[in-house]
């Protein structure tokens, strides 16, 4: 039996695909662990503390637990933080998509994801990876 000319078998056609997507997940931005960074997040077995060591209170918030693969991010709501001190958040706050608590055996968390502003209106973002 011949085979027709310009006939491709379906796994030769993904496997450049396979590549591509294989290369893209390796390639993802390095996460931004900068020690100088004026909103610090610290990760511990059961809550994260937020440390603000920017010049004015954040009040306004939200921290996200950043799953690995295409599972939506786990949020919780950042609660007002004066400038120079912390907040302890326990990791049992946080929810997923649908009302789903987060339990720290079942999920795999990539990293931590904050978004804040302070009483002027700037904002500050920083993602660290989880522990």
């Amino acid at each position: 039996m011949n085979r027709l000319s310009g006939f491709r078998s379906p796994v030769s056609a993904l496997a450049p695909l396979v590549l591509c997507i294989a290369f893209a997940a390796g390639c993802g931005k390095p996460l931004d662990d900068d020690p100088k960074a004026p909103v610090l997040v610290t990760v511990s077995q059961t809550y994260l503390t937020i440390e603000n060591q920017a010049g004015s209170a954040l009040v306004d918030g939200i921290v996200e637990l950043v799953p690995s693969g295409v599972l939506s991010p786990y949020r919780a709501n950042l609660p007002r933080i004066e400038a120079g001190s912390n907040r302890q958040v326990l990791l049992d706050r946080f929810s997923g998509a649908g009302g789903a608590r987060f339990l720290r055996g079942a999920t795999r968390i990539r990293s931590v994801r904050l978004t804040a502003t302070d009483l002027t209106g700037k904002t500050y973002k920083r993602e660290v990876p989880f522990q």
